[in-house]
């Protein structure tokens, strides 16, 4: 084999290294939820643990989500007497109703919840026969559906929940959306969802620049003001593009080197 041929396989092997990594290049991480425990809960109150990962602490201005316990209504992103439970997660929180969530897009959190509790406008919500779920969407009511989990929760002595979350005392009112996958030690994990399932339940949710209430008596929750936003992204978290870059910078190179030692050869011909 000649050198003209050797460098040209050489090329060709560069090439198609550099294919392989940009074929490895690691895709963008999607917002998912992790409840534990998740299932047979004790129906006067208890404390579980609420972790996430891949959410994009710099979108929406920094606003955050929301990590709320509760059925899932229609409006569930926009009315904040639905919950039993709340918490603003956001890149500075700190104090009662706040946690923080870090430059990565994680965050872990505790929630109280009970099976049964009154909502903001009077509704009486029984998470025993109605589907409840720990979910997260994107705080103060912006439109951006990228950060919605959804991980549904059932309590000891439940019902066969309606299916969809479907409320029974509003049997119209059904919908559909993902739910979680169960994981080891009683734990469900979810990833994002897109559906509007129903329901009903009670506790304020914070304001921007505000500290978020401590949950009060029920019915003391006060509506969610949908605030200006400026969605700074539309799809799933960004991530550093340098893989690609460095494949393509490999792909040109090897391109020139077999150019310049065409080059090469054929003037020694001549």
């Amino acid at each position: 084999m000649g050198r003209l041929q050797r460098a040209l396989a050489a090329a060709t092997m560069v090439a198609v290294t550099g294919t392989g990594l940009l074929a490895l290049a690691e895709p963008a991480a999607a917002a998912s939820l992790r409840v534990s425990p998740s299932t047979g809960l004790d129906p006067n109150g208890q404390t579980i643990s609420v972790s996430g990962s891949g959410f994009d602490p710099n979108r929406n201005n920094k606003f955050g989500v929301y990590v709320v316990f509760g059925p899932r209504r229609a409006d569930y992103y926009t009315n904040s007497g639905n919950y039993g439970a709340a918490l603003w997660v956001h890149p500075g929180g700190a104090g009662s109703g706040q946690a923080r969530m870090s430059p990565s897009g994680t965050f872990s959190v505790s929630l109280t919840v009970k099976a049964r509790y009154t909502d903001s406008s009077g509704r009486a919500v029984d998470c025993t026969r109605t589907r409840c779920y720990v979910m997260t969407f994107a705080a103060h009511g912006v439109p951006d559906r990228s950060q919605d989990t959804l991980i549904p929760v059932s309590f000891k002595g439940s019902d066969s929940p309606n299916p969809g979350g479907s409320d029974p005392d509003n049997p119209g009112s059904g919908g559909s959306g993902s739910g979680g996958s169960t994981g080891p030690g009683g734990g469900s994990s979810a990833s994002p969802s897109t559906g509007a399932l129903t329901g009903s339940s009670a506790s304020p949710l914070p304001s921007p620049g505000m500290a978020a209430p401590a949950a009060g008596a029920a019915g003391a929750a006060t509506p969610l003001a949908v605030q200006p936003f400026r969605q700074t992204a539309s799809g799933p978290p960004a991530q550093s593009p340098w893989p690609f870059w460095l494949t393509t910078a490999v792909l040109v190179a090897a391109g020139l080197t077999a150019r310049r030692l065409i080059i090469r050869r054929r003037l020694r011909r001549t």
